[in-house]
């Protein structure tokens, strides 16, 4: 049986300072792919011209940004392949990656397979240093049968992907979870979805603290907790896994505890071995973190990784509340295909045009 025909799609805007790194990578991967289509969506730098000086083929939207959402889909619509592969532009794809991807739709049977990031430390800020090595860590220690997708590194089945109607671009319009939400439509259609963690790649983002906050909260901890809270998923791996959320609430304990220490100092003590506790449950995290990092820089990403749980189990439970009393009004996101007429591209299958 011949290999599987492969197209690389990378959605790309303002990045100028990674695309190139990142095509480099996509254009030695072995096998070779057959096309690479390039999205560079309402980009203010660069990022055009880089994406033209590769071999790329290069889909240029000029006005305000459309999305990641609409770029795959508006990318994959001209697809001729039997695989999609979508590439973040600033992650560089280990050279194996593509292999171990179709090896395990074609040895597992799957309709899709994401990777990992890798444990390289690129940037120097503690902020970006963390949040790498939390995705790693994650998607290292999940398991293989996996009820999500991720489109950071992720291959899908074109006929698979056409039939479902792409990522929903009409929710979401900026970067978010419809890779996440796409997967729970994949799973509910009766499809496998494959966690390969040796497919690895080097995520070079740098984050701020506000930028990965606001990320943590609006673009993921919120739209996944409504995925969750209208029953579309039982979030039962990665970082929504039951025994994250005990952690998060081991968390949330310890500011409620120095609060009522304010009145009664037994608390405190109290607070100090909830904190113990919440340090003895990430014990594993922490000493990955602490074999990669100097003293300062693990205690600052400890009270940072303190922070994601109590910010994330806040939003959680806010949102299912929410939902609960009808404060909150379900999501508009249906376990059916995505219309093609709210905002997201017709997704033809291209074959069936030749």
């Amino acid at each position: 049986m011949s290999e599987p025909t492969v197209t690389v799609i990378v959605p790309a805007r303002n990045a100028e300072r990674t695309l190139e790194a990142c095509l480099k990578a996509i254009f030695a991967l072995e096998p070779a792919v057959t096309e690479v289509i390039v999205y560079v969506d309402g980009a203010t730098d660069r990022t055009k011209a880089v994406a033209a000086a590769g071999r790329a083929n290069v889909i240029c939207n000029e006005g305000a940004p459309r999305g990641p959402a609409y770029a795959r889909n508006t990318a994959a619509a001209q697809a001729r392949s039997d695989l999609l592969l979508f590439v973040d532009a600033d992650v560089v794809v280990g050279p194996d990656a593509l292999r171990r991807l179709v090896a395990a739709l074609v040895d597992d049977k799957a309709a899709a397979a994401f990777g990992s990031y890798d444990d390289r430390q690129v940037s120097r800020r503690i902020t970006s240093r963390y949040a790498n090595l939390r995705h790693h860590f994650f998607h290292q220690h999940s398991a293989c049968d996996a009820t999500t997708f991720w489109a950071g590194m992720g291959l899908i089945d074109r006929q698979v992907f056409m039939a479902l109607g792409g990522f929903d671009a009409a929710t979401f319009s900026q970067p978010s979870i419809e890779d996440v939400e796409l997967g729970v439509r994949m799973i509910a259609a009766g499809h496998r979805i494959r966690l390969v963690p040796e497919a690895v790649g080097t995520h070079c983002k740098e984050w701020s603290l506000r930028q990965l906050w606001y990320s943590d909260i609006v673009r993921r901890a919120y739209p996944w907790s409504c995925l969750i809270a209208d029953g579309r998923t039982a979030a039962t791996d990665l970082n929504v896994a039951a025994a994250e959320r005990v952690t998060a609430a081991v968390a949330l304990a310890v500011p409620a505890l120095l609060i009522f220490g304010v009145a009664m100092p037994i608390m405190l003590l109290a607070a100090a071995a909830v904190m113990t506790g919440y340090i003895a449950r990430n014990r594993r995290f922490f000493g990955f973190l602490a074999a990669r990092m100097s003293v300062p820089a693990l205690c600052v990403s400890v009270a940072m990784h303190w922070s994601y749980h109590c910010y994330a189990s806040l939003t959680f439970a806010s949102t299912m509340a929410l939902t609960k009393l009808g404060m909150l009004r379900r999501s508009s996101q249906s376990a059916a295909s995505p219309s093609p007429t709210d905002g997201a591209p017709h997704l033809a299958d291209p074959a069936s045009t030749r």
